[in-house]
């Protein structure tokens, strides 16, 4: 199984009056991480940007703080007929601080209906399936 890795810049910006990073910013730092591993595995122009994000769900933790390191890691979890599930889990300082689900269907563009994953995506996922 194959594994992408992410370590997105936590801006000062992204804390709250708490102190750590807010739970609205960790759900756009997970984004940019699901962004870029789907660049990096050049899913985008399969799907033709035909993606609706159905459900999501993260369990945080431990408080994700400014300054360290937070690395993100990806694998997928599930492959249905026309949806998949992208699994996200972060840490920091050597610790597990979140763990996040993203179920995502594919979906023609033009009627908003899911439509099956090809060929060719679905193997681009299996290869970050986890057993």
């Amino acid at each position: 199984m194959e594994t992408f890795e992410f370590s997105p810049e936590v801006r000062w910006s992204d804390q709250d009056l708490l102190g750590h990073v807010n739970n609205a910013r960790m759900i756009t730092l997970i984004e940019e991480c699901r962004v870029r591993w789907m660049h990096e595995i050049k899913a985008g122009h399969i799907t033709g940007g035909g993606l609706l994000v159905a459900h999501q769900s993260i369990d945080y933790l431990l408080p994700v703080m400014y300054g360290p390191e937070l690395k993100m890691t990806v694998t997928v979890s599930r492959i249905g007929s026309s949806s998949f599930t992208v699994h996200t889990v972060g840490e920091q300082s050597e610790k597990k601080v979140f763990d996040n689900e993203v179920v995502l269907v594919h979906i023609d563009r033009e009627s908003g209906r899911p439509t099956p994953l090809g060929d060719e995506l679905r193997a681009r996922f299996e290869a970050y399936l986890e057993s």
